[in-house]
């Protein structure tokens, strides 16, 4: 009689030994919370003005609930472990932690700003961390042109981290932007270093439209072929179109 065999778990990646302690620290944290660990949460006004400076640090890994708990380990272990091969091991940790960590500070800051909104808020890092490494798996195979599937349905990187970012603010249309705060800036973050050094120069953006135009003319007068230069190096401002 054949045997039946089961995918083996690995947890040879880094990514694969962060879904694991956000398993763990989610279940001690639901085990333990009512007993006197919810201070481990991070809200605002407490860590300011009660110094519980250690709450962004303990509610990093947390999720809330039994289905937070189970799709943040699945998902940061099935994207986390092709990302970090990737980026490596150092920045891919540097980043899936250190973006949710920097959003909880502004979180912080935020509440500090509004508490009648948000100051008394209770949140939690672990959909933080899903949200950075959703969006910065999404920014990385559109730079290198990979297709990534979607349930089933084929989906550009583009389009891959928009979804993680709708998830987001679909959230917030059904409870409260402040409560998806450090999310929210999670995602701008995660933006913000993937496109980091690429703000447009309206110079050079004039610039190059006038030479494409030229380079238009030049192509209907002399049946010349302008050929793009290749997806993956449009990044770069010092790209040059190619003429055949």
């Amino acid at each position: 009689m054949p045997q039946v065999g089961f995918p083996r778990i690995s947890f040879h990646h880094s990514a694969h030994q962060l879904a694991a302690a956000i398993a763990a620290a989610s279940i001690i944290f639901g085990l333990f919370g009512v007993a006197g660990l919810r201070n481990l949460s991070l809200s605002p006004l407490p860590v300011v003005y009660g110094w519980e400076f250690w709450r962004p640090f303990t509610a990093l890994l947390v999720a809330p609930g039994p289905m937070e708990v189970v799709f943040s380990a699945l998902i940061v272990y099935s994207i986390g472990g092709t990302l970090e091969s990737s980026l490596g091991k150092k920045r891919f940790l540097t980043l899936a932690l250190g973006i949710p960590l920097v959003g909880s500070v502004i979180t912080v800051l935020v509440g500090v700003a509004f508490p009648s909104l948000c100051g008394y808020m209770l949140y939690f890092g672990a959909s933080s961390i899903v949200t950075t490494v959703w969006i910065l798996y999404g920014i990385r195979a559109d730079f290198s042109g990979q297709q990534l599937n979607f349930w089933g349905i084929p989906v550009t990187g583009r389009n891959f981290a928009l979804l993680g970012v709708g998830f987001v603010v679909l959230q917030g249309v059904f409870s409260s932007f402040f409560q998806v705060l450090p999310e929210l800036t999670s995602a701008g973050l995660c933006y913000a270093y993937m496109f980091r050094g690429q703000t447009s120069n309206p110079f050079r953006s004039i610039e190059m439209a006038y030479y494409n135009w030229k380079l238009k003319r030049l192509k209907a007068k002399r049946g010349l072929h302008v050929v793009p230069p290749p997806r993956q190096h449009r990044r770069s401002n010092d790209d040059d179109i190619q003429i055949h």
